[in-house]
């Protein structure tokens, strides 16, 4: 391997060429350098916004940001944005309800080649897994829902078995921060499994959330159930007769200045009743029937006690009765015809009455409202006070007047019903400001403002500092040589021929600079040691006699 020799190095710095071409790669280095570092300080620090993404949720997030004009940068699974507009970015990607999160395939997998060996459980796993995939898809799309699983047991059907499981569901959500789930959404989420799954009912889906909060009710026609709803629509109605407390005196006492509270009595009771009445209006008589029986004969009938003795005829007595008529047996009355011989009589008689007859049946509606309480804090309200420069705001208290009109207001906002016992307090006060608690401010080196200044600032004085240290003492020798190149041409006789060279050396800054009084003194000194030795030697012994004396 050749190598070069320290004096051929030499050689080579000698040659002016080299010399000059080196200086300009520095000069050309350091400029590259210089704006390197410029353009570096100048651009603004990117920060990520979500990492580990897939490659769907990446691409999805790139395309809100170019489409809200947002700077970014794509690596990977790395979406990064300028720390500036971070929390910007963020809010608008929340808005789109970016990022989905799932990047699982659905039906696509029935699109791949399922190969020639496959068997029936692989093709009825792949179908549930499918199903299940695109569940979790319908049920992300959802507003609140960030993403979601769904987990399907669904039995296998056999044909010895008289009786199959029924298959059921579990639902997991994950919500974004700050949102919930109504009872109706869940109750849509249960529907929208149950109708996609053949032969599940409602009841046997499960939903619950990232926190493990059970969003189903496992028993809806149980009493704690009940108790549930009814308080929520409790709520619901209170929350209705505030809205519009506040909505009706906001233009009056302005923004922020009303405060209401509505306690609603319910009765959730059920109740029927069945009820018959009758009028108090005499009765009135609409039709009658009349029916008599009547009996007539001489011949005694049977009468007394059952026996053979009842049976007999009354024995003959010897003394007849005197007053008894001829023709007429002993003991028998009305023998002439005019007597009573009626055996027996009955009468019977139907009348029918118009009569004033009410029948009503009854149930009461669940829900009903009992008793309405009403309480309303209204602030002061602000009045101008002076003229001119000296005008300023205050603020002063409801006339009794003006607390009558508000009154008034809410009475007729909730349907006031004295009968009912409802009521209604309003009362002025002034309310206390928000003090809001003092938030310790960063320090000033994390700053994001000032490592943005510090950062361009850094910039510009490594920009200098090459500048200085670097390109100027550059240029000077590159000037220098070239300003000196005229004088060194020619052959070596020439130059010798124009006279001896007074010394060889080498200036990178231009002219030499003059000797100093002691260097001129020194000279002096070696030129006259030179011309007379003698007189040299005598002075420096003179020098050493007087310094030993």
């Amino acid at each position: 391997m050749a190598t070069i020799s320290l004096p051929a190095a030499r050689q080579l710095k000698d040659i002016p060429a080299l010399r000059q071409l080196a200086v300009l790669l520095g000069i050309a280095a350091a400029a590259a350098i210089g704006i390197g570092i410029w353009s570096w300080s100048q651009k603004p620090g990117y920060v990520p916004v979500y990492a580990g993404l897939s490659d769907k949720d990446a691409a999805e997030l790139a395309d809100a940001l170019r489409a809200a004009n947002i700077p970014m940068k794509l690596d990977g699974g790395t979406v990064t944005v300028p720390q500036a507009q971070l929390y910007d970015a963020r809010l608008k990607l929340a808005a789109q309800g970016l990022p989905r999160g799932s990047d699982s395939q659905g039906f696509e997998l029935m699109q791949q080649d399922q190969g020639f060996g496959t068997s029936q459980f692989v093709e009825n796993a792949r179908y549930q897994h499918a199903l299940e995939t695109e569940l979790a898809r319908t049920i992300g799309s959802l507003q609140p829902v960030r993403g979601a699983r769904i987990h399907l047991a669904i039995p296998k059907p056999s044909a010895f078995a008289r009786k199959s499981d029924a298959p059921s569901a579990s639902v997991f959500v994950e919500l974004y921060a700050g949102r919930t789930l109504e009872q109706d959404q869940v109750a849509s989420i249960v529907h929208l499994v149950a109708a996609s799954v053949p032969g599940l009912q409602p009841a046997a889906v499960t939903v619950i959330d990232q926190f493990g909060h059970l969003l189903t009710n496992s028993d809806s026609d149980s009493a704690l159930a009940r108790t549930a709803e009814q308080f929520d629509y409790t709520r619901r109605l209170e929350a209705d007769y505030q809205r519009r407390i506040e909505q009706l005196l906001t233009p009056m006492v302005g923004a922020g200045r009303i405060n209401a509270q509505v306690a609603a009595d319910m009765d959730y009771s059920e109740t029927e009743e069945a009820r018959e009445q009758y009028g108090a209006d005499p009765a009135k008589l609409r039709s009658e029937q009349t029916s008599e029986d009547v009996q007539r004969g001489a011949a005694k009938t049977a009468a007394g006690i059952p026996g053979a003795t009842s049976n007999q005829p009354a024995p003959q007595t010897a003394n007849p009765p005197l007053n008894q008529l001829s023709g007429q047996p002993a003991g028998q009355p009305g023998a002439d015809g005019r007597g009573d011989d009626i055996q027996s009589q009955s009468r019977q008689a139907t009348r029918n009455y118009e009569l004033d007859r009410t029948v009503s049946h009854t149930r009461q509606s669940v829900g009903r409202l009992r008793r309405l309480s009403v309480a309303v804090l209204v602030d002061h309200v602000p009045q101008t006070d002076g003229q001119g420069r000296d005008q300023k705001t205050v603020m002063r208290a409801l006339t009794p007047e003006e607390l009558g009109k508000v009154e008034a207001l809410v009475k007729e906002a909730v349907g006031f019903d004295a009968a009912r016992g409802d009521s209604v307090a309003v009362q002025n006060s002034a309310f206390v400001p928000n003090e809001t608690l003092a938030v310790e401010p960063l320090p000033f080196w994390q700053q994001p403002q000032l490592q943005s200044w510090a950062r361009q600032g850094g910039g510009v004085l490594l920009v200098l500092a090459l500048i200085v240290f670097i390109l100027r003492p550059a240029l000077r020798q590159l000037l220098s040589a070239s300003t000196q190149a005229p004088a060194l041409e020619g052959t070596v006789e020439d130059r010798r021929a124009a006279g001896p060279i007074a010394d060889d050396r080498l200036t990178l800054g231009g002219e030499p600079p003059p000797p100093s009084p002691y260097e001129q003194r020194l000279q002096l000194a070696r030129k006259a040691a030179a011309e007379d030795p003698k007189r040299v030697a005598q002075v420096v012994k003179s020098w050493i006699g007087q310094e030993n004396g």
